[in-house]
């Protein structure tokens, strides 16, 4: 294994913006129907408006704030001298891999915010015009490098071993024919 990484860690800003608006809204909800100024009808359907709130929150909280957390905790991106692998998921359980080979190019695309913190998506190009999106990586121009090298090298491994060595193209002199002695010419 050469580099094992995670997006960075920038990916949980939305996540956490998210979680500061849903406890906003919860406790102003909340505030509102405690209130004791309310329409009669809002003050029968309190308990029920209130266990509401609460339900809205928590799945917000689960959609908004949890699993993009989550999905961030559990995927890690590994750059091997052979291959790039994307695991994500609880115990790693999905996984995509690509051959250093299969690359043959990895260009960098950031957005603003992205460059500020030193971040970018790599686009992989590979196969027949396939391209393989590594989002939100940290360090997007070292990691883009660093897979270049790899390939570059991997090719280098891989046409040393196709070529024969030169050791083995030694040139040595014909054998002389037993007829060929005394200067080759035909007694007759």
């Amino acid at each position: 294994m050469r580099v094992r990484t995670r997006a960075h860690p920038r990916a949980l800003t939305m996540p956490v913006l998210r979680l500061m608006l849903i406890a906003l809204a919860t406790g102003y909800l909340q505030g509102v129907l405690a209130r004791g100024d309310l329409p009669e009808a809002l003050v029968q359907a309190r308990p029920w408006l209130t266990g509401a709130v609460w339900v809205l929150a928590a799945l917000a909280l689960l959609f908004g704030c949890l699993r993009p957390a989550w999905r961030w905790l559990t995927r890690t991106t590994v750059l091997t001298s052979l291959r790039i692998v994307q695991r994500a998921g609880p115990g790693r359980s999905r996984e995509r891999a690509l051959h250093l080979l299969a690359v043959y190019d990895v260009r960098l695309r950031q957005r603003r915010g992205q460059r500020m913190a030193g971040a970018g998506d790599l686009v992989i190009e590979h196969g027949a015009g396939s391209q393989w999106v590594l989002a939100g990586m940290p360090e997007a121009v070292r990691f883009r490098e660093l897979i270049l090298r790899e390939v570059a090298s991997l090719r280098r491994q891989v046409a040393e071993q196709a070529a024969p060595p030169y050791s083995s193209y030694t040139v040595s002199p014909a054998p002389a024919s037993p007829g060929s002695a005394g200067g080759g010419g035909h007694h007759g």
